[in-house]
């Protein structure tokens, strides 16, 4: 009945036991538990977080999931819409390019809603996030969506939904119907994150995690999916992705996707993480104030996504700013740093940064085009007012993208996001409960320390 690439997918997560997760994909798992959570702390007081809590009513349904930092208790839909908001508002939570690039910790809210209103326990989230992570690797190793014209919510939707699916113990034909409906319903374009961005750049992934939960949850009351939704003449397959195999998933010798992903130490988008390290570089051999032009070469991808259009060049929001290479490489270089406080600043609308915007020159390197996605190199030229060259060239390869973080740097990050939001004694004990995530017996005690 189902196509391919469906079986292949519901047969897999049926499969998925926490007992095939190596030590380091379990690590990899709860690391990016902790940072999830961090970002979404760390965005609590962002509007477009308020706005989408604003619409969590409580309800009478046995079924119930909270928001993150509230004691708001509303459908497990809901309560993933709303955590996803605050996951992806910072532009801070991890990220992979290979042919295209994405965010698989926009599944986590997912996860953490239904898992809290089934009282999942700890290994059943991890596995599942493991999961969701598989799901959406074998789209960005394949396929360049953003190119195409589409949105990372085409996998995260499918993500989504089968971790879900897998927390419901779900059968056979039930994961199945349940991948084949959000496929057909998390469809996106890539519209969300071109021009001048707005808030719906934290939400489209959270709309296709809304969805995957309500996919799920109509497949186990018996709604059945088109049989060929990846494969068919207006599958997902002939329509978005172009050929796409999902095979081989991560255990039994391949390694899982999850300990790929890179964690991020600015809040930037993921071609923009290289750019800050080059400018803070580039820092410590030139004092701002002596600088009169730079002059950089990128690669192809980034120039297409982050460097080509008019409003990346003078940003009006911080949704824009956190995705444009320009101000990504001015900022640091002018501040020293690139935290969430310099968009809450909003430091891409002040004049020494436009100015030095306006002497800023940013063009292809063929030679680094053709070294992507395996390399990532910038090469950026400062000229002193003095007429002295300064250079600074670096490289970013996909073995440094997915090195993993000591303990010590994903707990800095996380208590340094929460700062000011959460107690002492709430940081500790979330901490405590995530570093042992294995050993959880309801994934609700996560909430009960996350009430802002």
């Amino acid at each position: 009945m189902w196509d391919h690439n469906i079986n292949v997918m519901s047969d897999y997560a049926l499969s998925l036991s926490y007992d095939d997760l190596p030590e380091s994909t379990v690590r990899a798992a709860k690391h990016r538990w902790i940072d999830s959570l961090g970002c979404a702390v760390g965005a609590f007081h962002a509007e477009p977080c308020k706005i989408v809590r604003s619409l969590c009513f409580s309800t009478g349904n046995p079924l119930t999931a909270r928001v993150i930092g509230t004691l708001t208790s509303t459908t497990p839909e809901m309560a993933s819409l709303a955590n996803a908001f605050m996951v992806r508002y910072l532009d801070f939570n991890d990220s992979l390019r290979i042919a295209d690039a994405g965010h698989p910790s926009d599944t986590i809210p997912a996860v953490l809603a239904m898992g809290e209103a089934l009282h999942a326990d700890g290994k059943s989230l991890l596995n599942a996030t493991v999961l969701a992570y598989e799901i959406c690797f074998r789209f960005i190793a394949q396929t360049p969506l953003d190119k195409l014209g589409w949105d990372q919510t085409n996998y995260i939707g499918v993500g989504s939904a089968l971790a879900v699916g897998k927390l419901m113990g779900l059968n056979k034909d039930q994961i199945a119907n349940t991948a084949a409906l959000a496929l057909t319903n998390t469809v996106g374009t890539y519209q969300c994150r071109v021009g001048e961005l707005s808030m719906w750049k934290a939400g489209s992934a959270g709309m296709a995690g809304y969805l995957g939960i309500l996919s799920a949850m109509m497949a186990r009351e018996g709604m059945t999916g088109p049989e060929e939704a990846m494969e068919g003449e207006y599958g997902m397959m002939k329509m978005v992705t172009g050929p796409i195999k999902m095979e081989p998933f991560g255990g039994k010798g391949t390694p899982f996707g999850i300990e790929r992903f890179m964690l991020k130490k600015y809040p930037v988008r993921d071609s923009c993480q290289l750019v800050v390290d080059a400018a803070l570089e580039l820092r410590e051999k030139v004092s701002p104030e002596e600088v009169k032009s730079l002059d950089v070469q990128m690669f192809a991808s980034a120039m297409r996504t982050a460097v080509s259009r008019k409003q990346l060049w003078a940003p009006k929001t911080r949704e824009t700013a956190d995705h444009s290479i320009p101000f990504c490489l001015v900022a640091p270089l002018i501040d020293g740093e690139m935290t969430p406080e310099t968009f809450d600043r909003k430091r891409f609308l002040d004049k020494d940064v436009l100015d030095m915007l306006s002497r800023t020159n940013i063009e292809e390197n063929p030679e680094f085009t053709n070294q992507t996605p395996g390399k990532r190199n910038i090469l950026i030229e400062a000229t002193t007012k003095s007429g002295e060259k300064v250079v600074v060239h670096k490289v970013l390869t996909l073995e440094d993208v997915g090195k993993e973080w000591p303990y010590e740097q994903v707990e800095a990050k996380f208590i340094g996001l929460v700062r000011g939001i959460l107690t002492p004694a709430q940081t500790e004990n979330i901490l405590e409960i995530l570093g042992k995530l294995e050993d959880l017996d309801d994934a609700a005690r996560i909430l009960d320390n996350l009430q802002a």
